[in-house]
């Protein structure tokens, strides 16, 4: 695909359900995951306003470590280019984290009694772990379209689950003690940052083997399994594989 095949495309109609070629192949090749992730528990429950506290309290406290190294993987891949655009991005996406949502975050765990300190000190789950040496291996050791790949997973599912709860549970939402949760990722200023990043992934795979695509791909999955068992493993409020082994 040629840099005006993507242009032609149109990112302003870019939805969710309607993306590029080489975006489409990543989404279908995560289909299986991707929707049970959105049917598993810990998702419903949040979409009904029926979530226990301690499980999105659990959540909360591990996303928060995770987007500690969330950031580190942007402030990596702007080393990875001279583009000014691109390290533009990199840097407001790092503003975004510590301005916008880590506030939320701290705002929930304040209504939950927990301290600073305690998000500061919570343990890391040895899911959420998993996922986020592997976004930072990339980061460290792949080029730039690795990168960007490795980190789409979370900018579009939390996008397209968002928008997929606001609609669903809309009769319901104005009750729903998560409703802020589903309003931050549902808005389409959300879904910009997903938009930014196909596009960007689309242009730089349009010279790439069909042996680089497959790698991509895999780290697009992988990446969208992590989602999952992230979102599980809060469920279940596990630090590791069995509840034997939690200290």
């Amino acid at each position: 695909m040629t840099d005006t095949a993507v242009s032609s495309f149109g990112i302003a109609t870019m939805t969710p359900e309607h993306v590029p070629p080489f975006a489409q192949r990543m989404r279908e090749a995560a289909d299986l995951v991707w929707e049970q992730g959105y049917r598993q528990p810990f998702i419903r429950e949040l979409g009904e306003g029926t979530l226990k506290r301690e499980r999105f309290a659990f959540y909360l406290l591990q996303d928060f470590r995770y987007l500690t190294e969330y950031v580190k993987v942007h402030a990596l891949a702007a080393t990875k280019t001279d583009d000014p655009e691109i390290m533009a991005f990199m840097a407001q996406v790092q503003s975004n984290i510590f301005a916008v949502e880590s506030s939320v975050h701290r705002a929930y765990m304040a209504s939950y009694g927990i301290s600073e300190q305690e998000m500061l000190d919570v343990r890391q789950s040895a899911f959420a772990r998993a996922y986020t040496s592997n976004i930072l291996s990339i980061a460290y050791a792949k080029p730039l379209v690795d990168i960007l790949v490795a980190v789409l997973p979370c900018a579009w599912v939390y996008a397209d689950y968002g928008q997929r709860l606001a609609r669903e549970f809309a009769d319901t939402l104005d009750a729903n003690p998560y409703k802020s949760w589903v309003d931050m990722y549902k808005t389409d200023e959300f879904w910009q940052g997903s938009v930014w990043l196909i596009d960007h992934i689309e242009r730089l795979v349009a010279d790439l083997s069909e042996e680089r695509k497959r790698e991509l791909i895999d780290i697009f999955v992988t990446g969208v399994e992590n989602e999952y068992m992230f979102w599980a493993s809060a469920y279940d409020m596990h630090y590791s594989w069995k509840p034997e082994w939690d200290r």
